[in-house]
């Protein structure tokens, strides 16, 4: 009996020793029967809670086919939800959250500032993230240097991949407009790629001079003054370039109030990198003419899975999918492709399965570099302009897919 006593202590010492490195390990879900629990991280609420909405949905969508489809390992997928807010604080909150809840795989995010405060403490919350909006170029590792943070993963662009195909695309199309106007907003992401717009068209033969540069604190949303400022500043509309290197609402903002000097007439091309769809629909059909950079567009891919993405999104929102719904669309396929390599939930094992994974996408085949932890998929240039008589008021007059090898 003592023996046996002994022998019964001994086996359930290992069993919740077992059952505590278990818990400790990271997991997304419980048992095997469990559903696995995927995070997508967004700005929910506040000025920029239209791009969160799309992240969610697009991730919902995703969900909704993988499920449809058997799910994961067998197991149905549940997606959760954290609110990002707008500074790095609450970036690395919404995260931290996450993962006191149990969630240990997570897809989204949207600011560089906050993916900048939040990749150096994923380790210590044992999360694995799939960034699908940072675009800041130091989150991954760049020329084939190591990534600097090891749960840090991109399957979106950074600022150097959007900006040189977009530069060289206006240079080929509108090599005449040398003077350009520069009106944005004061942060990270927009000072990096304005500066690096300004050095790639010069390189691709554009004798680029910049007649006036204005950029304003993010959140500020008056901006009559700015635009009768850019507009009068105009001497040769034929060789004028405006450069806006604002998003979202403040996009929208500044062409409402820029309306009534008809920019299209002002300026020989309008450039705006990053999510400009959103808000050219939200015009009315004034938008004016406007060349974009960005991930996606839904009339760039001719392919079934891309009719289906849009189809599934359409039919959940009544509208077209746009870049941040896609992007997180694509985070969630990238993480049910690491779990199934991974064989498990585990954080440690998903993020190994992540490094140098491949997996398909509307886009075509996305490789995440093993060493730079960056996807490359493919660049999307979009002209559009405002119709009222096109689907969502917004006509796409030309999609030039730019695919990408390097880093």
């Amino acid at each position: 009996m003592r023996n046996f006593a002994r022998q019964a202590v001994a086996v359930a010492a290992v069993l919740a020793t077992v059952g505590a490195l278990s818990a400790c390990s990271g997991s997304s879900g419980g048992g095997s029967d469990d559903p696995i629990k995927i995070g997508v991280v967004g700005p929910q609420t506040g000025p920029l809670a239209e791009i969160g909405e799309n992240q969610v949905a697009g991730a919902e969508v995703a969900v909704e086919q993988i499920n449809a489809a058997g799910g994961i390992l067998g197991r149905q997928v549940e997606l959760s939800n954290g609110d990002e807010q707008t500074t790095p604080e609450t970036s690395t909150a919404a995260v931290r959250n996450m993962a006191n809840s149990g969630v240990n795989l997570v897809v989204g995010m949207l600011s560089s500032a906050g993916c900048l405060a939040l990749a150096p403490q994923l380790a210590s919350m044992n999360v694995a993230l799939v960034d699908t909006g940072c675009t800041n170029d130091g989150l991954t590792g760049q020329n084939g240097e190591a990534a600097p943070f090891e749960n840090f993963f991109r399957t979106s662009n950074n600022d150097s991949a959007l900006i040189g195909p977009l530069a060289q695309t206006i240079a080929e199309k509108f090599p005449e407009a040398t003077d350009y106007s520069a009106f944005g907003y004061d942060y990270v992401t927009g000072n990096t790629q304005w500066g690096l717009y300004q050095d790639d068209i010069k390189e691709d033969g554009v004798d680029l001079k910049v007649t006036s540069e204005t950029f304003v604190p993010i959140g500020e949303q008056n901006f009559g003054l700015q635009a009768q400022q850019l507009v009068n500043g105009v001497s040769d509309p034929s060789k004028s370039a405006l450069y806006l290197g604002t998003f979202s609402s403040g996009t929208g903002s500044f062409l409402q109030q820029a309306a009534s000097y008809d920019l299209s007439s002002k300026f020989a091309v309008i450039v705006n990198p990053g999510g400009y769809y959103p808000i050219a629909r939200s015009l009315n059909g004034l938008a004016p003419n406007v060349w974009n950079s960005y991930d996606y567009n839904y009339a760039a891919f001719d392919n079934d899975e891309n009719a289906r993405f849009v189809e599934d999104f359409r039919a959940k929102t009544g509208k077209l999918p746009v870049d941040w719904s896609y992007d997180a669309y694509v985070g969630v396929l990238a993480m049910k492709a690491a779990i199934e390599k991974a064989n498990s939930t585990d954080t440690a094992a998903v993020v190994e399965a992540l490094k140098g994974l491949s997996f398909d996408t509307p886009g075509g085949e996305i490789t995440i570099d093993a060493t730079t932890h960056q996807g490359n998929p493919p660049v999307v240039i979009t002209n559009t302009v405002g119709d009222a008589s096109a689907e969502e008021s917004v006509k796409v007059l030309e999609t030039v897919v730019v695919q990408r090898d390097e880093d």
